[in-house]
């Protein structure tokens, strides 16, 4: 008998809550979630700061990403050179690495002393390259014969971009632009070694003030669960619509 699919994730989801169930179980007896939930307020405001913080960085990389993909996209060989450069060093460089070099570095040199803005910069920078390939991607999904139309009347480079070619590119950025939500929200963890007080450095705190660390980070594990993954899943429903 052929079982359904949906039976079949109904079950892969019921193996998961099982052992996450027994692993619980069997650390119960020593688990205290009460101290850490005294202080959830702290802890919602680290997740809050979190969410700002990631939905303002992933709008801002979205502007530098587009902006790069426009100088991919030049006929100019220095504009063009200068975009693959800044790709290739920012995708080559970790996001902690680049979290140091942006606040002890950059930061200094331009006599900024604001983690927060810093912080900032660093996921937009980090982003950008990402937001790049997304419209990368959009733009070549674009049917050649739009481009022979828009050739055959005349349009202009800006004609081109706002009639034609941004209006295509929307519907399949948005699933990209999601993923990458995804990702800068997972990111913020790393801003935790620059002290900002997002929800992995709140948990740090008051796990280490309360001594519940198992506690803590479990309960970190879940919120990030909570926002990734519905993301994620928004993310799968709107690239096959």
């Amino acid at each position: 008998m052929k079982v359904s699919r949906s039976v079949q994730t109904a079950l892969a989801l019921f193996v998961f809550l099982g052992l996450a169930l027994f692993i619980i179980s069997r650390v119960a007896d020593v688990l205290d979630f009460n101290v850490i939930l005294e202080n959830r307020y702290r802890l919602l405001k680290g997740a809050g700061l979190t969410v700002g913080l990631s939905l303002i960085s992933v709008f801002s990389s979205m502007i530098l990403g587009f902006i790069i993909f426009l100088m991919t996209e030049s006929r100019i060989h220095f504009i063009n050179a200068l975009s693959k450069i800044y790709k290739e060093i920012i995708m080559g460089t970790p996001l902690l690495v680049l979290v140091f070099v942006v606040v002890y570095i950059i930061g200094d040199a331009l006599g900024i002393r604001n983690k927060v803005l810093l912080g900032f910069l660093s996921l937009t920078l980090y982003m950008s390259p990402y937001m790049t390939n997304v419209f990368d991607g959009a733009y070549k999904s674009i049917d050649e014969n739009q481009f022979t139309v828009m050739n055959f009347y005349g349009f202009s480079l800006l004609q081109r971009y706002r009639y034609i070619i941004i209006p295509q590119m929307i519907r399949p950025v948005i699933p990209g632009l999601i993923n990458n939500l995804s990702g800068i929200i997972k990111g913020t963890s790393i801003l935790s070694t620059i002290a900002i007080g997002e929800i992995f450095y709140t948990t740090q705190v008051l796990s280490n003030q309360t001594y519940r660390y198992i506690e803590g980070y479990f309960l970190l594990w879940m919120v990030y669960l909570m926002i990734t993954i519905p993301l994620s899943q928004l993310a799968k429903k709107l690239e096959t619509i």
